[in-house]
């Protein structure tokens, strides 16, 4: 159960969309996640980030666990099954382990693949919704940015747009307000940010991952 609960914590929240090669992933690894010390989950199906994997939900809950308690950072990631209700089980294990003492960042990629349709899950829109207060960071991407919940959207403090085309890019303009024609001039690496400062064009690099 989340714990000590912080009300002046900001929300951190970030939503990144680009379609696919756009480097949603590279912006995450380079410019949102903080590098050592980190508490950090991740809903990593496809192995895109660097952290402790497991596939099996006893372990998986046993290693968080140990980690939580041990009281420093971690990087914990779930590349098991990617099915709707182990999602939820993902949300429901991190909303276990927030503390408001401390940021926990939690990371779920390629959140279209859920198929939520406009609803979120109920551990996800706590999460999104009282996570803040607890510290919870919550980081989701996605390249289909019409078949997630607009509140992923909406509800971030800070939204990333990468390069869409067409239908998405007029999406995106209703929804975040950065015009269409802005969004399909951008090139690969680069994204419109907007923040509670303002809206920028930033640009990260292409780093070779290695898991």
């Amino acid at each position: 159960m989340a714990k000590n609960p912080q009300t002046e914590r900001p929300n951190k929240h970030c939503w990144i969309g680009a379609k696919t090669g756009g480097g949603k992933s590279q912006l995450l690894r380079n410019e949102l996640l903080p590098g050592r010390g980190v508490r950090a989950l991740f809903w990593d199906i496809d192995t895109d980030h660097n952290c402790t994997r497991y596939t099996e939900k006893g372990a998986f809950l046993a290693a968080l666990k140990s980690a939580d308690a041990s009281g420093k950072g971690y990087r914990i990631g779930w590349s098991g099954d990617d099915d709707p209700a182990t999602f939820e089980w993902f949300c429901r294990a991190a909303w276990a382990v927030l503390n408001g003492n401390h940021e926990t960042f939690i990371v779920c990629e390629e959140m279209a693949d859920q198929g939520m349709g406009q609803r979120l899950p109920p551990y996800l829109r706590k999460l999104m919704v009282r996570g803040r207060k607890y510290g919870a960071v919550l980081i989701t991407t996605t390249q289909r940015c019409q078949e997630v919940p607009k509140a992923l959207i909406t509800q971030a403090a800070n939204r990333y747009v990468g390069l869409h085309e067409d239908q998405d890019a007029r999406y995106l303009e209703r929804a975040v307000g950065i015009k269409a024609a802005d969004i399909e001039a951008l090139e690969p690496l680069t994204f419109w940010h907007k923040g509670p400062e303002g809206t920028q064009k930033i640009r990260t690099k292409y780093r070779k991952f290695r898991p």
